[in-house]
């Protein structure tokens, strides 16, 4: 037959060439034109004990070749094999966006009756989702079949399970189909269930679910061993003699392979007047709602919504959150820095979204990241934001039901209360006001009876004729309408950059607040600015005289009400926020309120003997930082960001700096008057425009280089944020995933969604999650610690027979160690080489007897075949300590113990 298989890899490389094998003509489909010349030369992109041999030999003999042509290939196949990648989401639903692309491909090349199998790992539907796209792609003479043809292969043994299957489902909608896949694998001679689709696309995760309790049971089982004094290997030999049972998948080891943020990443979160940065562990403790479920403190506030990205549509959202969760977390921490100075750190599992260089996105997880990669910084914001922020502020409204609600008095412009007395006088409620004739007389009433009386619409005096103050007689008044202009906007960047709120006791007690704004004496234009905004506010100020420093005062708790309590502004430089109304407003007041920020605490940095020049801008408070970031990218400006420790200086301060001189250009005026005129003459001196190193535009994002990854041990608590959109805009800017469920969670989520809550399988994760730490405790306490230690570890795939890196076990051990202070010389037959993109730090060895030289423990992570024999004598000789830790439980303490090992295993106590 001819057979299209459309994706090269792991699943789709193996079934390509296996059908090829078998006598077809199978051509195999990639839209990576690298891939495909690398597979054209005879390179494998992955390692698979056979598959090189197999591959070049159908290849010379014509049957098995490599396009980028998807169209041709569907018009010249009869049978189709999905074969694409489906990464999940964090709610552990899958995304399904390879496989929409795949089936409008072949809807769009289709020539004729084609059958269309689904090899992909995909849930329940998928059948009918593929259907419904080629259906609905616009042609109306379209003949075909969706079948489910699940795969059930072992990396480092699926050529053999290819060739010597336990058995092939087809779930087919009708005999014609089923009849032309069983053909395909009638050679192999395996039995064949045919079911419907849906039952085929559930037997896949439920096999590997079903697995995945075996092994958890049996990890939990060596736990209890351990305490009582069994033996593990014993226990399950009989338990597996059971015919109900069975031996395979009860081996207890160190897991089959959860996600998390630290609590000091900030996220930015939709409040009443626009959005606000917000640090998750700070979040996670304003929930109302919190229950601790096993080992998981689980949170969540109702309406809560944060600013994440569609990576469907390719642009900034708000986004539902679902839920937020709090553990308690022991292993790799990875810090991924990436170019103009943006820092992502996550769990070592946590999912990056990356952009490959053809522009599609792809998901690693952050343990897989190397430099070179891509990242993506959110630019601009949701239009919904700017079209429904606020154009005004009204303070009445704002203070009503406050503490501060009962000490505010309202005043109009003119003499309105006294003259319009006699028309509202007989709505005013005595028994709460003794004496409403001092309405009349002195022209003011408190906030409470203002609000009360225009509630009943007997007070034709609006709020944009009024003005607020909490002290009698000559106390600073402030207007009810705060208009959100430039003006206003750019006032509230001064505030961040060079003003704070002091409270002290004024006369009889009362609290008093006032509102400080810091300038040197020589910038006249920056203070004038901000007397006028003030004034034109309703507010008067007074003027204190330092030693080169003007300090412009306003005494008026309402004001720092507005800028604390409503706009989260902060009071001090450590704890500046941007306003939350600063991405709600258009973009000249977005630019007003950097006007501010710059003129404030930022400058010009002229660079090459004044030849070129950045804007440059300082702050000790991150989150102003961060927000500053993301402000610049809603104008499309892209900043760097350096954190350093300033001298004389108790924190770090954050430096942002734009340079280039596009983008110098579109911020022209960032700083007034001041340096405008050799700004102006420095930029028209520029010889050249050339294009800005450090990031690329690429639609509603930036792309950004990683430059280097770090991973050290992280124990403390972690938190991990689920959004609809599976996305999270955090830090300064970056686009990032919530987690990254494995095939067990995307059943749970599966049968969630129809109802059940499926206990023991949710049980079954968590058990796995904690074993590998249970393990790096007991390598920590028998060695007393890391520190000086030097760890020979053999294996580092996360499993035999292949170079994936995947969920390996060994990345756990290798921070944990490095992170204790301890050196790692590892050996593993194939995986070194990927294993270096993650840690070139450590030493790799030439063998396990070179691994384990001097070595103070050997740590067994990979059951490897030349690991299982190894000549115990020339290992203990090589070693300068006794221990051994086995992962894998390879070896036979007895034998362990005569030949001089203190040796470890899952489930077996310790064997001197």
């Amino acid at each position: 037959m001819k057979i299209c298989v459309i994706g090269t890899g792991y699943v789709g490389l193996v079934t390509g060439v296996i059908f090829a094998d078998l006598g077809n003509e199978v051509i195999c489909v990639d839209k990576l034109e690298a891939k495909v010349e690398q597979l054209q030369r005879g390179e494998m992109p992955i390692y698979e004990p056979g598959l090189e041999e197999l591959v070049q030999r159908n290849a010379e003999e014509g049957r098995l070749s490599f396009t980028s042509d998807l169209a041709g290939a569907v018009r010249g196949s009869e049978i189709i094999y999905i074969c694409v990648g489906t990464p999940p989401r964090p709610d552990g639903s899958t995304d399904m966006g390879q496989i929409e692309g795949a089936a409008r491909g072949i809807a769009a090349a289709m020539n004729g009756y084609k059958v269309i199998v689904n090899k992909s790992t995909v849930p329940v539907g998928t059948g009918s989702f593929v259907r419904e796209i080629i259906e609905t792609s616009g042609r109306d003479d379209l003949q075909f079949d969706v079948v489910s043809n699940p795969e059930f292969l072992r990396e480092g043994s699926a050529i053999q399970d290819a060739l010597n299957p336990d058995r092939i489902v087809i779930g087919a909608p009708n005999p014609v189909a089923a009849q032309k896949i069983q053909d395909l694998y009638a050679p192999l001679e395996c039995p064949v269930l045919i079911t419907d689709v849906a039952s085929a696309e559930l037997t896949k995760y439920a096999s590997n679910a079903f697995l995945a309790v075996k092994i958890s049971f049996a990890n939990s089982i060596a736990n209890i061993c351990e305490a009582v004094g069994a033996d593990i290997i014993q226990v399950m030999k009989g338990v597996g003699r059971d015919r109900r049972i069975g031996p395979d998948f009860l081996h207890a080891g160190l897991g089959y392979g959860g996600s998390c943020f630290t609590g000091e990443e900030t996220v930015f979160v939709a409040g009443r007047h626009g959005i606000q940065s917000q640090r998750l562990d700070s979040l996670f403790h304003r929930a109302s709602e919190r229950w601790l479920d096993k080992s998981v403190e689980v949170a969540r506030i109702p309406g809560l919504s944060v600013l994440a990205y569609q990576l469907e549509e390719g642009r900034g959202t708000l986004a539902p959150v679902e839920v937020l969760t709090r553990r308690h977390y022991t292993g790799p921490l990875v810090t991924i820095k990436a170019s103009m100075g943006r820092t992502l750190r996550v769990t070592g599992d946590h999912p990056v979204i990356l952009q490959r260089e053809d522009g599609e996105l792809q998901i690693k997880r952050a343990a897989q990241v190397v430099p070179g990669e891509r990242l993506l910084t959110l630019l601009g914001m949701p239009a919904h934001l700017e079209e429904n922020g606020p154009m005004e502020l009204n303070l009445i409204d704002l203070l009503v039901g406050t503490d501060l609600e009962a000490d505010v008095h309202v005043e109009p412009f003119d003499d309105a209360f006294t003259r319009l007395y006699p028309e509202f006088a007989a709505a005013i409620p005595t028994e709460r006001y003794r004496c409403p004739h001092d309405i009349k007389r002195f022209n003011r009433m408190p906030l409470w009876l203002y609000h009360h009386l225009r509630a009943q619409g007997v007070l034709p005096v609006a709020a944009d004729n009024v003005r607020l103050y909490t002290a009698k007689g000559a106390g600073t008044r402030i207007n009810a309408i705060i208009p959100l202009d430039k003006d206003v906007l750019r006032l509230l960047g001064y505030y961040l950059s060079e003003g704070c709120i002091a409270c002290d006791t004024g006369r009889a007690g009362a609290l008093r607040e006032r509102t400080l704004f810091s300038f040197h004496e020589d910038e006249r234009d920056y203070i004038s600015e901000v007397r006028q905004t003030l004034e034109r506010l309703g507010m008067k100020w007074i003027e204190r005289h330092a030693t080169h420093c003007k300090t412009t005062i306003v005494s008026s708790r309402i004001f720092a009400f507005l800028l604390r309590d409503v706009l989260g502004c902060g009071t001090r430089s450590e704890d500046k926020t941007l306003p939350s109304i600063a991405f709600s407003v258009g973009a000249g007041a977005r630019r007003a309120l950097l006007e501010g920020l710059y003129r404030g605490d930022g400058g010009v940095e002229w660079q090459q003997g004044g030849k070129n020049l950045n804007f440059t801008c300082a702050t000790v408070s991150k989150a102003l930082a961060e927000g500053t970031v993301l402000l610049l990218q809603s104008l499309g400006i892209v900043p760097s960001v350096k954190a350093q420790w300033m001298n004389k200086s108790t924190r770090i301060a954050y430096h942002l700096d734009v340079s280039g001189i596009k983008q110098l250009q579109a911020l022209d005026g960032l700083l007034g008057a001041k340096h405008q005129e050799r700004i102006a003459a420095t930029l028209a001196g520029y010889q050249r425009i050339i294009k800005q190193r450090g990031f690329d535009k690429q639609g509603s994002c930036a792309i950004l280089t990683v430059r280097e990854v770090l991973t050290e041990l992280f124990e403390q608590a972690v938190y991990s944020l689920e959004t609809a959109t599976g996305t999270v805009i955090v830090g300064a800017g970056l686009v990032a995933h919530n987690c990254f469920p494995k095939d067990s969670s995307s059943l749970l989520h599966t049968a969630q969604s129809v109802g059940y809550d499926f206990p023991i399988l949710a049980a079954t994760i968590q058990t796995n999650d904690e074993q590998p730490k249970r393990f790096i405790k007991k390598i920590e306490t028998a060695l007393g610690g890391f520190s000086g230690k030097k760890i020979a570890l053999l294996g580092l795939a996360f499993k035999a027979n292949t170079d994936d890196m995947r969920d390996a076990k060994s990345l756990d051990v290798i921070a944990a160690v490095l992170a204790g202070g301890g050196e790692i010389v590892a050996f593993d037959p194939i995986a070194m080489e990927n294993c270096k993109k993650i840690f070139p730090q450590i030493t790799y060895a030439k063998s396990a007897f070179e691994a384990a030289e001097g070595a103070d423990a050997t740590v067994v992570v990979t059951e490897w075949n030349e690991f299982k024999q190894i000549n115990l004598e020339k290992l203990k000789a090589a070693m300068k300590g006794s221990f051994v830790f086995d992962g894998r439980n390879l070896y036979d303490p007895e034998q362990m113990r005569r030949a001089g090992f203190i040796y470890q295993g899952i489930g077996r106590g310790t064997v001197k």
